[in-house]
């Protein structure tokens, strides 16, 4: 084994790095509550079942307490918390659940699913990481509450929805939204990141 053979002002380099692209992780989590918040303000607003409405707004509250806890651990690294959803998705997901306006009960719960999609993904692959403490058990548990949004609404549409052949294609529309959207945001993953770097260097 190597010894360490850092110099005293790489390491702080280093260190800084990884919490800079921890805050931007974060942060990339918390605009994802954000976007989600949004859209579910559409969907409560137009659904017809009130007990549809009420579980979204069961959900909403978990998205809204993930974006406190996000926050506290951004501000905990020395990061500022973003405000809001993403620049480049989050206004294509708000659309999303819009256009399942026109499909009633059915068509918004389709919508809901896609956007919900995305999120229990990017979700679970963070959790994945396993990061150390208070990191990994806020991101564990956002991760398990994103599973069961996704379950719900599945369920909800399998007791409504038609044929097999429908299911598949709106599943083939979401998965293509899914990564579409993860790759934008990746992008502004970085931005951040590099934001932060930009930011220690003053």
């Amino acid at each position: 084994m190597f010894p360490d053979t850092l110099l005293p002002e790489e390491k702080m380099e280093k260190e800084g790095s990884s919490r800079d692209g921890l805050i931007a992780e974060l942060n990339d989590l918390l605009r994802l509550d954000h976007d989600a918040v949004q859209s579910y303000g559409i969907a409560i607003e137009h659904l017809d079942a009130a007990a549809h409405q009420e579980k979204l707004r069961e959900f909403r509250a978990d998205h809204e307490r993930h974006i406190e806890q996000l926050s506290g651990l951004i501000r905990q690294q020395g990061g500022k918390p973003v405000g809001g959803p993403h620049l480049t998705t989050g206004a294509v997901k708000a659309a999303v659940q819009q256009a399942g306006r026109a499909g009633g009960d059915r068509g918004i719960l389709t919508a809901f699913k896609t956007n919900e999609r995305q999120a229990r993904d990017k979700y679970r692959r963070h959790a994945e990481k396993g990061h150390a403490g208070e990191v990994g058990d806020v991101v564990a548990r956002g991760a398990a509450d994103e599973e069961r949004h996704y379950a719900w609404v599945v369920s909800v549409l399998e007791s409504i929805e038609g044929s097999d052949a429908a299911r598949r294609a709106t599943d083939t529309m979401e998965v293509g939204q899914a990564r579409a959207a993860d790759a934008m945001e990746a992008a502004e993953r970085k931005a951040g990141e590099a934001a932060e770097k930009l930011g220690r260097s003053r």
